[in-house]
């Protein structure tokens, strides 16, 4: 049985097709743990009374707790999906949607020339 959250993210996720791209659909998909990292990180940060910080600073801790882990599973951290987890985050907690800050990603520069 599907844990509900992860079921409502991969619904956030495959709903907005035009925010998050088929890599990182893909990627999410395999990794939901990653996401849990994150989100319990962002949380340690807002309780700690920050209303900004970095998405970039969330996935550097948590690799450098993956390296050290003595977890043998250790866990995809590339930095292509560091813009949609913070997203994702966004979406999942409006409430904290000004976390963190947003750069245009390579599928919105693309959508535009589109238009």
């Amino acid at each position: 049985m599907q844990n509900p959250k992860h079921s409502l993210l991969m619904e956030i996720v495959l709903d907005h097709p035009e925010t998050y791209p088929d890599e990182f659909v893909h990627y999410i998909s395999e990794n939901l743990n990653v996401y849990d990292a994150f989100e319990r990180e962002a949380f340690k940060v807002i309780n700690r009374g920050y209303s900004h910080y970095s998405a970039r600073t969330i996935i550097e801790v948590l690799r450098h707790h993956s390296n050290l882990s003595d977890n043998t599973e250790k866990w995809k951290l590339a930095d292509h999906p560091m813009p949609y987890l913070s997203r994702l985050f966004a979406a999942h907690h409006p409430a904290h949607a000004n976390l963190f800050s947003y750069r245009t990603t390579n599928l919105e520069k693309a959508q535009k020339l589109k238009e």
